[in-house]
């Protein structure tokens, strides 16, 4: 999501050029949402001899990494077959001498700023804001429903249960939003469904609408529904940014996961933690040990509350200044 800006760049940059966009399998429905590129491969970290093969197949002069932390990229650029390749150098991971230039990937901005890094070290401008291209799908999702409310519980990666709220405190925080018609939507991969299906009811009992969401066709339909929301509260992964991007007022729940780094970028966001200081321990997203375990039980749901209704208010003034 964070890298589609830098993809515009190097779009209008390269307007004549044939961009290839390597990326891994997990990441394909969020890559076939972004504007740029002109093919989109698939490469297997797991597999480096068939992965180095794919792309040196692909002849590239000019050789991007936008990956953050894994070693094994380097290996790959330096085996591309590149004229050029460029990458970050961060520290610890001993990566940097895998290009021909090497960026410092630094934990003191966030990672859009790193990516920008890469493109200002060939003097490339880069004034893109993140996006992505709305699709329509075949059948438009919860079309007869006016006001929406996305919920997104659950995180993945390393060590993902970390990252999560308690399930009731979500519930205290749709009983405070709640309104006539709302309908809260539960979103998740559809390895989540387990627990989005129990859920929703959960909050059904408590009097509120729910409906689990997980779209068969990417994020094609999940797109629509978030840019219709009137307000997306999620932990910190994919779909905290997307509905950023996509201009809904959007709470980022962040415990471990430091916002200066990895926070939404939008025009109507907020990423709050715990009230006390600690948590945003996180950079790369695995620098667990050594660290409280308990970060995201001291977010306090007046905390969540008191963002969400400022965030809905900022997205009224938003509204109302388009009208005036």
């Amino acid at each position: 999501m964070l890298f589609s800006a830098v993809l515009r760049d190097l779009r209008l940059y390269f307007s004549e050029a044939h961009i290839v966009h390597f990326c891994m399998a997990p990441n394909l429905a969020a890559a076939n949402i972004l504007a740029g590129a002109d093919e989109r491969v698939i490469i297997d970290l797991t597999k480096p001899a068939a992965s180095i093969r794919t792309i040196r197949s692909h002849k590239v002069d000019l050789f991007f990494d936008f990956s953050s932390w894994q070693r094994i990229t380097a290996i790959f650029s330096l085996l591309s077959g590149a004229r050029f390749a460029i990458g970050f150098r961060t520290r610890g991971q001993y990566r940097g001498r895998g290009y021909d230039r090497s960026v410092e990937h630094s934990n003191k901005q966030h990672e859009i700023e790193n990516f920008r890094d890469l493109l200002r070290s060939l003097s490339l401008p880069t004034e893109s804001e993140p996006g992505v291209v709305l699709q329509k799908p075949q059948v438009e999702p919860l079309a007869d429903e006016s006001d929406l409310v996305v919920f997104h519980l659950w995180a993945s990666g390393a060590r993902s249960w970390l990252r999560e709220w308690p399930e009731n405190r979500w519930i205290d925080l749709a009983i405070s939003l709640k309104g006539a018609r709302t309908l809260f939507v539960i979103t998740g991969a559809p390895s989540d469904m387990e627990r989005m299906v129990p859920f929703a009811a959960r909050m059904e009992v408590a009097g509120l609408r729910a409906v689990p969401f997980s779209g068969t066709d990417g994020f094609v339909s999940l797109s629509r529904i978030v840019r219709r929301a009137r307000l997306v509260v999620s932990v910190n992964t994919g779909v905290m940014h997307l509905a950023a991007i996509l201009g809904s007022p959007t709470l980022s729940l962040n415990g471990p996961t430091a916002n200066h780094r990895w926070g939404p970028v939008g025009i109507c966001v907020m990423g709050i933690g715990p009230a006390d200081g600690s948590g945003g321990y996180l950079n790369l997203g695995f620098e667990f040990e050594g660290q409280p375990q308990d970060v995201m039980l001291r977010i306090a749901v007046d905390q969540a509350i008191e963002a969400a209704r400022d965030l809905m208010g900022k997205r009224e003034a938003r509204w109302r200044s388009i009208g005036g």
